[in-house]
C-alpha cells in the first residue's frame, strides 16, 4: 500500500525504478549526476528554498497557489497562441515567413507541423493541472493545496517528462519527417476523453475524492455507484490512463509511448487491486458493485 503517499502518475514507475537503482552504485556517474540535477529540480518545485517567507511555508499558503497558477495560466496562454497562429499556417490562411537566409530551410511542413503537436501538448499538460487543482477546490475544498496541481510528483515524474521531451527534440532535428499527424489526432482524441473521464470522476465522487488512497472510513465517505461510476468503478484512474498516453500520441513518440503505456498498466494494476481490497473492507455491498462495473483499462 502506497497509503498517504500522492498518486504519483503511473507512467513514471519504470522510470523511477531504474534510476534510484542505477544512482546507487558508484560506478554509474553519470546517472548520479542526473539524479543530483533532478533533486535539484524537485527542491525548486516544492518551495524548499523559500520556506522562511510566510506566503511559502507550505502546501496551504497563498503564495504557492498563486506562482503555480500564474506559470501555468502563464505558459497555457503563450501556447495557445501559438497553436492557433501554427494552426492558420497550416491551413494556408497565413503565410510562414518568419526565417531569412539559411534558416529558412527549417520551416517546412515537417517543422511547422511538429511545432504544432508540441503546443498542443503543452496545452493539454498544463490543462490538466489546472484542472486537478480546479476540480479538487470545486469538488472537495478541505483538501484542497499546492500539491493539488500535481506539479510536483517525484523525480520520477521529472524524468519521464524530461525523456519525452528530449525524444521529441530528437526527433525534430534528425527525424522530422518521420511524423504522422493522424497519430497526433488519435493523441488529442486520447488525452481530451482521459482528461474528461477524470473530471467527471472528480465531479461525482465530490468529497469522497482523495489523491490519496483512504484506509479509513470518514463520516463524508460513501461508495459512489452513479453517474460515470455506473459504467465504470476507477473512472479517475481510466481517465488518467488515456491521458498519459495521449500525451505522447500527440508528440507522436514512438518510445516514451510505449513506456509510458507499460508502466500505467502496471502502476494500475497493483494499485486497483490493493485499492478494491481496501473497498470490500470498508463497503461490504462493493463485491456487489464490481461485478457490474469495468475498469476501462485494456485487459485489467
Amino acid at each position: 500500500c502506497k497509503l498517504k503517499l500522492p498518486l504519483f502518475p503511473p507512467f513514471i514507475i519504470i522510470i523511477f525504478t531504474n534510476i534510484t537503482i542505477s544512482i546507487q552504485m558508484p560506478h554509474f556517474r553519470p546517472l548520479t549526476l542526473l539524479g543530483n540535477k533532478l533533486t535539484s529540480i524537485q527542491s525548486i518545485l516544492a518551495f524548499e528554498k523559500w520556506n522562511a517567507y510566510p506566503q511559502f511555508c507550505n502546501d496551504k499558503t497563498f503564495g504557492r497557489v498563486a506562482l503555480i497558477a500564474c506559470l501555468l495560466a502563464s505558459t497555457l496562454g503563450v501556447h495557445l497562441v501559438l497553436c492557433l497562429h501554427l494552426m492558420l499556417v497550416r491551413v494556408g490562411i497565413l503565410d510562414v515567413r518568419l526565417l531569412n537566409g539559411r534558416l529558412e530551410q527549417w520551416v517546412g511542413e515537417d517543422v511547422i507541423q511538429l511545432a504544432l503537436q508540441w503546443s498542443v501538448y503543452v496545452i493539454v499538460l498544463c490543462t490538466f493541472h489546472l484542472g486537478e487543482f480546479f476540480m479538487t477546490a470545486v469538488c472537495n475544498p478541505s483538501v484542497t493545496s499546492a500539491d493539488s496541481f500535481m506539479v510536483n510528483h517525484s523525480k520520477a515524474y521529472t524524468a519521464a517528462a524530461l525523456t519525452s521531451m528530449v525524444e521529441f527534440i530528437i526527433r525534430i532535428n534528425f527525424f522530422p519527417s518521420h511524423n504522422s499527424p493522424k497519430i497526433f489526432l488519435v493523441g488529442i482524441l486520447c488525452a481530451v476523453c482521459g482528461q474528461l473521464c477524470r473530471a467527471a470522476a472528480m465531479i461525482t465522487c465530490g468529497e469522497s475524492f482523495n489523491h490519496y488512497i483512504q484506509r479509513n472510513k470518514k463520516d463524508n465517505h460513501v461508495l459512489v455507484t452513479k453517474g460515470i461510476y455506473s459504467i465504470l468503478r476507477h473512472p479517475s484512474y481510466t481517465g488518467f490512463y488515456y491521458w498519459a498516453v495521449g500525451t505522447q500520441l500527440v508528440l507522436c513518440n514512438p518510445i516514451s509511448t510505449i513506456l509510458y503505456g507499460c508502466a500505467a498498466w502496471t502502476f494500475f494494476r497493483y494499485r486497483i487491486e490493493y485499492e478494491e481490497e481496501t473497498l470490500r473492507q470498508l463497503f461490504k455491498e462493493y463485491e456487489d458493485y464490481a461485478s457490474r462495473t469495468y475498469v476501462g483499462i485494456p485487459f485489467l
